[in-house]
């Protein structure tokens, strides 16, 4: 039988397939409203979870972006490189660089590596960046050996001094674990961020004393560690501290090994006038235990000595050497000529400022106000007179850290 409306087979046929199409249509509509009530369900569940964890989520991303920002600002600061940099900022005069076996010139923006070997020759110096919030001033006829570790490690910076002096400025305090020390063959100074000047030097005499190792430390703010070492490079006693607008002097030799004095206080006129300025650089950016007033005040007055003394040289090499005509009377009458050189001066002028050891042969023993170094020691020799340089012989040229004894 035909079905109802359907006037032939193939209207029933249309009819059938018709049927099956609205089946499936059927069948299709059930799924999908399955799909969209789990869709719809599995929603409100994440909008739950959500709702429920939103300080812990919020907690999380704050911290993704501070890790980045973090990262970001290190990148910037040190240039994209976890490795430690030092370059050399500024130079004057003749430097070099020995690494590896070669010596090469320094020139400015260097860039150091652990292990160089910096040398400066007579009236040069340079300037070293570590980090850009430390620098190491390496002063005129000075050595210095460099080593350090990377930033991304414990961060350890040692400046060797064999030979002169050097100025060493912290900006900052150091990070937990990391270490800044300068060392000589005799001491050991550490600070975790100060300012100080180092010197060193080995002379052949010194009070009385054969072949010494002298160590000078001036220390311009907060407080540094010293310790000092015997001739067998052991630690002598236990480190001592030296506070600021002090200084300290170590000295070491087969027969001995102690304080020459600790903590006596000295006068920026001892300085000289490059160490001045850049103290005075370096108060413009951190502050010393001396005040800018101070430094600049002590600036002038050294570099005016400098230049008068600049000027008496030069008359000095203009004068040549004179001739005397003296008339002698004999029994002949006879007149004699005879030709004589100036008279020869001691270039050293003891109302003329000198400094903790310089290299400046006008410096002479200086003494300093508190206890004195015989009396640190327990020596009884204190001479006629306290404030003299007692232990050379009156005949003999004074002996300093920094001042050679000149080859007879």
């Amino acid at each position: 039988m035909l079905g109802s409306g359907c006037k032939n087979v193939s209207d029933f046929a249309a009819f059938l397939r018709e049927l099956r199409l609205c089946r499936k249509s059927n069948r299709l509509y059930r799924r999908c409203g399955v799909f969209s009530s789990a869709a719809l369900k599995g929603g409100c569940d994440l909008v739950k979870i959500l709702s429920e964890n939103l300080k812990l989520i919020m907690i999380g991303v704050i911290s993704i972006l501070m890790v980045i920002a973090g990262a970001i600002v290190l990148s910037l600061y040190f240039g994209g490189d976890v490795a430690r940099r030092l370059v050399v900022t500024d130079i004057k005069g003749s430097a070099y660089i020995s690494r590896d076996g070669k010596r090469i010139g320094a020139g400015k923006q260097a860039v150091l590596q652990s292990g160089d070997v910096i040398t400066t020759d007579e009236d040069s110096f340079l300037r070293i960046s570590v980090d850009r919030d430390k620098f190491v001033w390496v002063e005129p006829n000075s050595t210095v050996y460099i080593y350090f570790t990377d930033v991304d490690s414990k961060g350890d910076i040692s400046v060797n001094l064999t030979r002169g002096a050097v100025v060493c400025r912290l900006n900052n305090k150091l990070r937990k674990n990391a270490t800044f020390s300068l060392k000589t063959p005799n001491s050991s100074v550490s600070v975790k961020g100060t300012a100080f000047r180092a010197e060193f030097d080995y002379v052949k005499e010194y009070m009385s004393y054969k072949d010494v190792m002298i160590t000078q430390v001036q220390n311009f703010e907060g407080t540094v560690s010293l310790q000092l070492y015997d001739k067998d490079k052991q630690p002598y006693d236990l480190p001592m501290v030296l506070i600021e607008r002090t200084a300290a002097q170590m000295l070491t030799s087969e027969e001995m090994c102690k304080y020459g004095y600790l903590n006596y206080s000295f006068d920026l006129l001892t300085l000289n006038d490059s160490v001045l300025g850049e103290l005075i650089r370096a108060s413009a950016e951190k502050e010393l235990a001396f005040s800018p007033e101070e430094l600049n005040r002590a600036y002038k007055i050294v570099r005016d000595e400098c230049l008068k003394r600049e000027a008496a040289t030069e008359t000095s090499d203009d004068t040549a050497e004179t001739t005397t005509t003296v008339s002698v009377t004999e029994a002949s009458s006879e007149t004699t000529t005879v030709t004589t050189s100036p008279t020869e001066t001691d270039s050293r002028d003891d109302t003329s400022y000198g400094t903790l050891g310089t290299t400046l042969q006008t410096h002479s023993y200086t003494t300093y106000s508190g206890v004195k170094w015989w009396e640190i020691t327990g020596n009884s020799n204190t001479g006629t007179d306290d404030y003299e340089d007692w232990f050379s012989e009156p005949d003999d040229d004074p002996v300093t850290a920094g001042t050679s004894v000149p080859d007879n």
